[in-house]
């Protein structure tokens, strides 16, 4: 059984092993040290050998023979040492102790790539959550949504329909995202719609046929860019296979309670098309979830159903033994109903909205990477383009009904007319006409056009000493166009052509450029220092237009033209890791982050509103890892961030426009801690993360949290998040079958939706808890799961929220959902 802890189970999967074992070792390599004839090894294969220096310094090595394999090379070379070697990607090999049936060999002895480069997870000095491709799998994390319950570190907070900000740490604003989403090696970001806020929308792929995902905890903005001040998300899909034929067909069915049915099906192929050298993997979803949510006033049921559709292609090419060429394509459509919330006045699963709004999205990624290994030296070049278009809509009617009473509409109006001025008679007239724009909704078509390149040399010595260095590109494109709109009454649709109120447009241009470098270099033994520094510079450029000038809230007031904000600098970091064979990982890391600001395009903003600066932070974390002591591993960190210039959203005093401010400054307090134990059947995991985000300083302009004080509390971060995993394994009558049955239990505690209690629109999201069950069956290459999802059919609200847009708008958990899925693997 693989593990379903916060650990990848195995090490990949079987094509990385079968193209790391194909490598030959062409040349003599003469006896001498052991750690010299691992190096010479290595480079002669063109691989990379991941070890700790410890376990090979003062032994000696027997004289390798020309053109052997590379892992008869090995075996070889670590003769009568309690050493061996086990390939675990393409190109990269570990070398560990042996370990018995008895005492299996720890998860903590997987490879990750978080850093750049191959490390052991156990000597990675830093913050790390890695989840295997077969842990989603069996526990049904299928999405975005599902991922976070797994990994506690990493908070949702919803921000519309199939939309959610992600934070780690307590660090989240408006903005460009604070936590950077990586498939594979490209980068990608959503659109900044109307609020300049690219980072309240995440990318949400099917996680069909994935490899693991990794979550660098803290900030990394010396290898990965301005996008990474909480952390960084990495998706990192299973490659094609060069090596043979394989493949997997699986289907679901469930029911859900209050709820409708859901369905979902993929497949999976893999084909060498040249063996040994060039192969591709398709991929291919589809899911269908039943809505939950009824809308009364419409007299609609279940209105919040999901479609999810997705396909990915993926290819390895391997022209010679030194270069390796991967490409990847996918596309994303996901489409939902309704805006899938619930209103309190209305009932558990209920809403009274007099508008039905479906909100859908597409998101296309096309990537390519090049990994050559000219000897000491390994380089990878990698570029991407992604297209994604969001088509958004919200209800805008309480927006512009609330404006019924406001002098300044109606003085607009009045002079739309060609009159002045707003008497009675003139007011009466206005509200009247208000009246037959009602209901509204906000119509939001957006895309983005991103692409980026990125060219990343580092050392082939995967031990204490080495470095990476690189550069860095990007160019993104957007544009949204908010119409508000009026929707029909009867069935709440929008009416289609669009009935404008109003329509304004705005586009923006980002452009960054950087250079990164590390370097790490062991300063007395087991004990290893790394530096770091990245050199960027951004520009924005941001336009807008108004043709269609909304009276009600003053669209008119934009002026047309374009502005500009251009960012130069540097991060640093500095770390220092101790790491001895048996000994637990000790680790010290100070490091910056930094997101670039910008103009907001809004109306009837002074003039030194229009800008908002970057923000930038300092953190400062220790850490411990255990090793192995009979299967229980153990880890901890704490710390602390200094947030200065926070970037924050405030709205303007109608409630139709929101966009960027700073805030003074944010101090957060926090800590993790895992404890994972392996046995041969049972499995299981404690992960808890503890956050204390306050505002430093009284923050004095009011934001769409109110207006906050010294020590308030930020706001949708909860103070504590925790996830607790376990499976037990029984090996059925038959040989080649299974019994798996598992649980979790994840919850978090509670939060506030402002800073200040006394906000007129301040919620209290309540604390939640999360219950799963299943019971899995394997034999040979099939598997039957039948799981439970929210065993206590908990409310669970992950947050609560009200605004001039609508009080008390709930976003709910899931109800009881009970599931059947089958499974076939071919080969």
């Amino acid at each position: 059984m693989r593990c379903v802890a916060l650990v990848i189970a195995a090490t990949v999967v079987q094509p990385a092993i079968a193209a790391a074992q194909g490598a030959r070792v062409r040349p003599r390599i003469a006896a001498g040290s052991l750690d010299r004839v691992l190096h010479d090894i290595a480079a002669a294969a063109g691989v990379q050998l991941v070890f700790d220096a410890a376990l090979v310094s003062g032994r000696f090595s027997p004289a390798v023979a020309r053109d052997l394999p590379v892992m008869q090379a090995l075996a070889l070379a670590l003769r009568g040492t309690g050493l061996r070697a086990r390939a675990v990607e393409a190109g990269v090999i570990v070398l560990e102790q042996e370990h018995t049936a008895a005492a299996p060999a720890p998860d903590s002895d997987i490879v990750v790539t978080a850093m750049r480069r191959p490390t052991l997870l156990r000597r990675t000095g830093m913050s790390l959550t890695v989840l295997s491709g077969s842990m989603l799998a069996e526990r049904r994390a299928y999405d975005l949504r599902g991922l976070t319950r797994l990994a506690p570190a990493l908070n949702p907070i919803n921000t519309g329909p199939l939309q959610q900000r992600l934070s780690v740490r307590g660090v989240t604003g408006t903005g460009e995202s604070t936590v950077a989403t990586y498939f594979g090696e490209a980068p990608v970001s959503a659109p900044s719609g109307t609020g300049f806020d690219p980072g309240a929308v995440s990318p949400d792929v099917d996680l069909i046929d994935v490899d693991r995902i990794e979550l660098l905890r803290g900030p990394q903005g010396t290898l990965y860019g301005a996008g990474s001040m909480g952390g960084t998300l990495r998706t990192i899909f299973r490659r094609a296979d060069v090596t043979q034929l394989d493949g997997m067909v699986a289907a679901e069915a469930g029911v859900t309670a209050h709820g409708a049915p859901s369905a979902a099906v993929s497949a999976v192929a893999n084909l060498p098309l040249v063996p040994e050298t060039l192969a591709i993997r398709a991929v291919i979803g589809r899911r269908r979830t039943g809505g939950v949510i009824d809308n009364m006033a419409l007299g609609l049921a279940n209105t919040d159903d999901v479609t999810r559709r997705s396909e990915r292609v993926l290819a390895t090419w391997r022209p010679i033994e030194s270069v390796d060429v991967e490409a990847t394509w996918l596309s994303q459509r996901n489409r939902i109903g309704d805006t899938g919330v619930a209103t309190a006045a209305a009932g558990r699963l209920a809403t009274r909205a007099p508008v039905r709004l479906p909100n859908k999205e597409r998101l296309r990624l096309l990537t390519a990477s090049v990994h050559w290994s000219p000897g000491p030296v390994r380089m990878v070049a990698t570029a991407s383009h992604y297209d994604w278009q969001i088509m958004k809509q919200l209800d805008f009617t309480r927006v512009l009904a609330g404006q019924g009473g406001s002098t300044a509409a109606c003085a607009r109006y009045s002079a739309f007319l060609g009159e002045a001025g707003c008497d009675d008679e003139q007011r009466a007239r206005y509200q009247g006409w208000l009246g037959t724009r009602l209901p509204a909704a906000l119509y939001q078509p957006m895309h983005v056009t991103g692409t980026s390149g990125e060219l990343r040399f580092h050392s082939a010595d995967t031990t204490s000493d080495g470095w990476t260095a690189g550069a860095f590109l990007e160019h993104r494109i957007d544009d949204v166009a908010s119409n508000a709109v009026r929707a029909d009454a009867v069935t709440g649709l929008t009416i289609q052509p669009l009935d404008l109120t109003g329509r304004r447009l705005i586009e923006t241009v980002f452009d960054q450029q950087a250079l990164f470098a590390e370097w790490r270099q062991r300063i007395i033994p087991h004990l290893t220092i790394t530096v770091g520094g990245r050199l960027y510079r951004y520009r924005r450029a941001a336009s807008g237009t108004t043709p269609v000038p909304n009276i009600i809230t003053g669209t008119g007031a934009i002026t047309s033209g374009a502005s500009r904000t251009t960012e130069k600098g540097a991060n640093g970091k500095l770390e220092l890791t101790w790491s001895a064979e048996g000994k637990p990982t000790l680790y010290a890391i100070v490091a910056e982050g930094f997101r670039p600001g910008g103009v907001n395009i809004t109306p009837a903003l002074r003039s030194d509103e229009r800008p908002y600066r970057a923000d930038h932070l300092w953190s400062y974390e220790i850490g411990a890892k255990s090793p192995s002591l009979d299967g229980l591993t153990v880890e901890a960190s704490a710390y602390r961030i200094d947030w200065r210039n926070t970037i924050f959203a405030t709205t303007s005093p109608n409630g139709a426009f929101v966009y960027n401010t700073n805030l003074t400054s944010v101090a957060i307090t926090g800590g993790e801690a895992r404890v994972a134990w392996k046995g041969s059947r049972l499995r299981a995991s404690a992960t808890a993360a503890y956050v204390d985000a306050r505002l430093a300083a009284d923050t004095l302009l009011g934001t769409s949290e109110g207006v906050g004080r010294r020590g308030d509390h930020l706001p949708n971060v909860p103070r504590v998040t925790y996830a607790v995993l376990w499976d037990w394994s029984v090996d059925a009558p038959h040989d080649t079958a299974r019994w798996v049955l598992g649980g979790a239990l994840s919850g978090n505690g509670a939060t506030h939706s402002t800073f200040s209690l006394q906000n007129r629109y301040h919620e209290r999201t309540p604390a939640r808890m999360l219950v799963d069950g299943y019971l899995l069956y394997q034999r040979a290459r099939w598997s039957a799961r039948l799981g439970i999802d929210n065993v206590f059919d908990a409310l669970a609200p992950s947050r609560i929220s009200s605004s001039d847009f609508g009080v008390g708008q709930t976003y709910v958990a899931r109800p009881r959902t009970v599931t059947i899925g089958l499974t076939r693997q071919f080969r």
